[in-house]
């Protein structure tokens, strides 16, 4: 059975509740979704929607629609990501014009991100899936449906993340809109020395 879905960073409560806040306060004209009611005449124009707070996230590969065989591979190729614990601040905003969406992001990328985006997608890639090779910018996508007729922010966010796992989230749609559970987690370690991985059982004697 196939399964659409992406190797990303999921934000921590704190920093979902926090964009989230931030959204309703700099961006009034944005509304979450509500259920269409039956009979309803579709809306002539598509108005900007806010991104469910649940569902707020960082990408690092989108992987798509892989098979049984490219998810077992999937899974023991990201076991050789070696990835740090980081930390990064979103105090950036910016809208999309390809795929329509207001977006979040560190001004300046963490470096441990930027390497760890680049294991991940190299990792997919010996999976033998896909992976655009766009240069990688990482990002938390607030609105879709987001044009430039979109009001630009009232303020800026200012708010930070810290990361000690990296996911594999998997997506799909329902009708209450779409979800992205998360199917499985590794570790980010920090750079110890080789005595001190020994002694936390981390590498083989």
């Amino acid at each position: 059975m196939t399964m659409r879905c992406f190797i990303g960073l999921d934000l921590p409560p704190a920093t979902k509740l926090a964009l989230e806040a931030w959204r309703k306060k700099a961006l009034p004209e944005v509304k979450e979704k509500a259920p269409a009611k039956r009979g309803a005449k579709p809306a002539k124009t598509a108005e900007p929607v806010a991104v469910p707070t649940v569902n707020l996230h960082i990408t690092l590969a989108f992987l798509g629609t892989i098979t049984p065989r490219q998810h077992e591979a999937v899974m023991r190729e990201m076991e050789t990501v070696k990835g740090q614990p980081f930390s990064l601040r979103l105090n950036t905003t910016g809208i999309w014009d390809g795929p329509k969406i207001l977006q979040a992001a560190p001004e300046e990328p963490d470096d441990a991100l930027v390497e760890l985006a680049r294991q991940v997608r190299k990792a997919a890639r010996r999976a033998g899936v896909e992976v655009d090779n766009q240069p990688y910018r990482p990002h938390v996508t607030l609105v879709r449906k987001a044009t430039s007729m979109l009001p630009p922010p009232l303020f800026t966010p200012d708010i930070e993340a810290s990361f000690d796992q990296f996911h594999l989230f998997e997506s799909f749609s329902h009708p209450q809109g779409v979800h992205y559970p998360i199917r499985h987690s590794w570790p980010l370690l920090p750079n110890l020395s080789v005595r001190e991985r020994l002694r936390q059982g981390l590498l083989d004697e």
